[in-house]
Parts: structure tokens; sequence; C-alpha cells
């Protein structure tokens, strides 16, 4: 699908979705893991059916559906509904961990995330990242940044679970993971122009124009 409608898609299944049913379902007076339960299942389901597909093997992808299963077994098995509430901080702290061990590697994962995302300037990055050192510099600091974000977010997470009555988490993992992604294009565009490529890689595509 278009990725405006994937992005809106996105937003109501792993956001809106989840926190009508946990809503909902207290209500009803159903306890709090059940409902926490309910709300993971759109999720669940929205990432196993991306991977299918997509027919290829999605690493980061493939990380969101086991740290959302196992949250799930952990949660129902210690019959502990905090448990499921830091199920986020269980995907945040593998992608940092991703992102910092892709560093070892030629390109490191937030440059091929970003381009992922940007098909139409993938040729136009490709050119900068064979030519220019800074190019490669300020995406190897991205990335450090990025991984260091992702623990912090994980902390918060814990944290806010453990010491937040149950009903007001689920409200927050929306706030905090709009927040971090805000605060995160800080350094990304610091970095992207001080390497002087910002303008090259996201400045609007002019419309060609016909004489």
């Amino acid at each position: 699908m278009p990725r405006t409608r994937k992005g809106r898609w996105l937003l109501v299944v792993d956001i809106a979705v989840p926190l009508a049913l946990y809503y909902g379902l207290k209500a009803l007076g159903v306890s709090d893991l059940v409902a926490l339960l309910a709300g993971v299942v759109p999720g669940l389901i929205s990432s196993a059916v991306s991977l299918v597909r997509e027919r290829r093997t999605d690493l980061l992808g493939m990380v969101v559906v086991v740290s959302m299963v196992a949250s799930t077994v952990v949660a129902v098995i210690g019959g502990d509904a905090r448990l499921l509430l830091v199920r986020n901080a269980w995907i945040s702290l593998p992608f940092a961990g991703i992102n910092l061990w892709s560093l070892r590697h030629p390109q490191p994962l937030t440059y091929t995330f970003t381009k992922a995302f940007m098909p139409r300037r993938g040729e136009l990055m490709d050119q900068l990242w064979e030519t220019n050192a800074r190019f490669r510099e300020a995406w190897k600091w991205i990335t450090v940044w990025w991984g260091i974000a992702s623990i912090i977010d994980a902390i918060i997470r814990v944290v806010l679970a453990y010491t937040l009555p149950i009903s007001v988490v689920p409200a927050t993992d929306p706030v905090i993971t709009a927040v971090t992604i805000v605060v995160l294009q800080i350094p990304t565009i610091v970095l992207l122009r001080r390497s002087g490529t910002y303008h090259q890689v996201f400045a609007p595509r002019r419309p060609t124009v016909v004489g």
C-alpha cells in the first residue's frame, strides 16, 4: 500500500486499536492482564502480516514479533500485568543493540532504514555514500545517537511501568514513542547539515518543468 496509507494504518493498528481495546475492556470490568493481552493481538497480527507480505527476512521486524510474543508469554506465566506493560522496552533494547551492532557493517542500520523509506532518493544516497566521507561519518554518528536513545527509551518505559498506576501506563506509550522520534530528529538534522548533505537528501523534490 502507499506509504502514507501504510503510516495511517500503523497508527490505527499499533496505537488506536490497542488503547481502545484496553480501556474498553477495563470499563467492562476485565482484569488489567486480560485487557492488555487483547491490546497486543492487533499489533502482533500486523507485524506478522507485514513480514509475510514482504516475503523477505526483516531482522527488525522479526525482533518486534519475537519481543511481543516473549513478553506476552512471560506476562501470562507470571500473571503480572506490569510485565506486559514493558513489552515496548523489549523492542527498544534489541533495536538499540542491532543499531550499534550495525556499525560493524559497511552501512549502519539508520542509513539503510532511511533509504528504505525514501526509495526515490536511494540512488542519490548511495552516490553520496560512495563519494562523500563526511556523509558516511554523519550516518555512523546518527546510528550511535539512535542506539543510545533507544536504551534511554527502554529505561524510561520500565521505570514508568513500575511506578505509575497500571491504567495510566498504556496511554504513555505513544507519547514516549512520539517524543523519542521527535528528539532524535535533532542529531539527525544537525549531523547531516554539518556534513553539507542535508539539503541534497531531504530537500523537497522540484517538479520538472516541461518547456
